[in-house]
């Protein structure tokens, strides 16, 4: 929703009727374009999903309220001055964004902010060392999918042997198909991926990570039906399907195909 061009969302998962959730959901939005609630947090990214979008997707889960801050691409003394400004508010000489504002501290890293954001609520084992590692697991799984989405697209430099690699069943580390069918063996019949079959941050950075493939090479998760009714469960989550369809995501550039991938004019 936007406000001064950025965006509030907020809600609360809720386990009543879909009508009694609406009630509560318009009435949080309302109250959200009103300038005196304040958000919980901020996000400082690019106007893009890309890696931020899994903290957007968690924070949609928590019902954590916040809003994004990115600068116009186009205009070169704004980019550098928001950059500028995150490497400030981040501390590092590298990687500063996404940047998100939290708690009174800036979160650099993705991987770290979205374990933060897990822990504070519920969305990662406490005190089951067993059931964390499974769920540490599952994250680096994700991260590696997401390694292999990135290889071939233009816009990270990948070349038609990446993208070759990518649609082939060849090479381990880059190969979509292998990917998506190691995924769909670690499903299994479960509705989420924790070996309890409880719903835990991995299936966020999961769906994130697929849904991305899925984009790449349009509808790919057919031929993987478990693995698109996981796509599918986690967006009928209902502070997530609030996200998604909400208009500050629509205005959030995506990666697109690869077949015909264009690389946005910034």
């Amino acid at each position: 929703f936007p406000v001064d061009g950025n965006m509030v969302h907020g809600h609360k998962n809720h386990p009543l009727t879909l009508s009694l959730f609406s009630l509560m959901r318009h009435s949080i939005f309302s109250l959200a374009m009103s300038s005196a609630v304040q958000c919980e947090a901020i996000l400082y990214y690019v106007p893009a999903r890309g890696r931020a979008e899994v903290l957007r997707v968690a924070m949609a889960e928590a019902g954590v309220a916040w809003r994004d801050e990115t600068p116009d691409m186009k205009n070169e003394t704004e980019r550098k001055d928001f950059f500028a400004k995150c490497r400030g508010l981040g501390g590092n000489a590298t990687t500063n964004i996404p940047l998100l504002y939290f708690e009174g501290k800036y979160l650099t890293q993705t991987p770290a902010a979205l374990l933060y954001i897990a822990r504070k609520y519920g969305m990662y084992p406490a005190d089951d060392f067993s059931a964390a590692y499974n769920v540490d697991r599952l994250l680096c799984h994700a991260a590696d999918l997401r390694t292999a989405n990135y290889k071939p697209m233009a816009l990270m430099g990948g070349t038609p042997e990446d993208l070759k690699a990518y649609k082939g069943s060849d090479n381990r580390k880059l190969s979509l198909h292998l990917h998506l069918s190691n995924f769909e063996n670690l499903l299994g019949t479960r509705d989420y991926f924790a070996d309890d079959g409880k719903f835990c941050v991995a299936d966020l950075s999961i769906y994130d990570a697929l849904d991305v493939s899925n984009r790449q090479i349009p509808h790919v998760l057919e031929k993987y039906p478990r693995l698109k009714d996981f796509h599918l469960r986690i967006e009928g989550r209902p502070g997530i399907a609030e996200w998604l369809a909400s208009d500050q995501r629509a205005k959030l550039w995506a990666f697109p195909s690869l077949e015909g991938e264009k690389i946005p004019a910034w």
